[in-house]
Order: structure tokens, then C-alpha cells, then sequence
């Protein structure tokens, strides 16, 4: 069973996966009357920007390859688990028939 961390890092991965880099170009091309749509901007994606004094700037993007790599080896770990728990279950259910065809005889 995962945990809050957990689940919370699994969603803000996902949405990292689907999330779309256009309001982050929208974000270079604003205007100082625009600035007021800046609030629902999706900027998740956004990792570092830098602004030159020639007014020059570079932007730079979470690597979408490894947040897909990170959600893939989570799915992983989450299988492992389920499945280590399904032989848990499995060795106490065989333990517990054992249990009784012993009290039988």
C-alpha cells in the first residue's frame, strides 16, 4: 500500500509527463500588460531561466525522459510489492490448510 509521499510523487511525476511547454513560451513573449495571466500559467515544466543584461534569455526544461524512466521504475516497485504481498497471502493461506489437516488427524 503506498503511502501519501508516495502517491504524491507519483501524481506530480505524471502531471510532469503530461504537462505541455506552451505556457512556457507564452511566458516569453508577455508583455508588461499581460503580466495579470501570468497566475495561470503552467510553468511546471520550467527548470531554470536566465535573463542576460542584453535581455537574452534562456530557458531551461525538466528532462521528460527521466521523469518517464522515474514513473516507469515506480510501476516497478509497485508490482514487486503487490506481488510479494499475493505470496504472503498465499504462504499463510498454504500454513493455515496445514493447520488444519493436522487438527483433522
Amino acid at each position: 500500500m503506498k503511502d501519501k509521499k508516495s502517491r504524491k510523487a507519483d501524481e506530480l511525476l505524471k502531471m510532469l509527463a503530461e504537462s505541455s511547454p506552451n505556457d512556457a513560451v507564452k511566458l516569453l513573449f508577455l508583455g508588461e500588460e499581460d503580466l495579470s495571466i501570468l497566475d495561470g500559467l503552467d510553468l511546471s515544466l520550467i527548470s531554470e531561466i536566465k535573463r542576460s543584461p542584453s535581455g537574452a534569455v534562456e530557458m531551461k526544461f525538466v528532462d521528460r525522459l527521466a521523469v518517464l524512466r522515474e514513473l516507469l521504475e515506480l510501476k516497478k516497485a509497485d508490482e514487486k510489492q503487490r506481488d510479494d504481498g499475493k505470496s504472503i497471502f498465499a504462504a499463510l493461506d498454504r500454513a493455515a490448510q496445514q493447520l488444519k489437516s493436522e487438527e483433522k488427524t
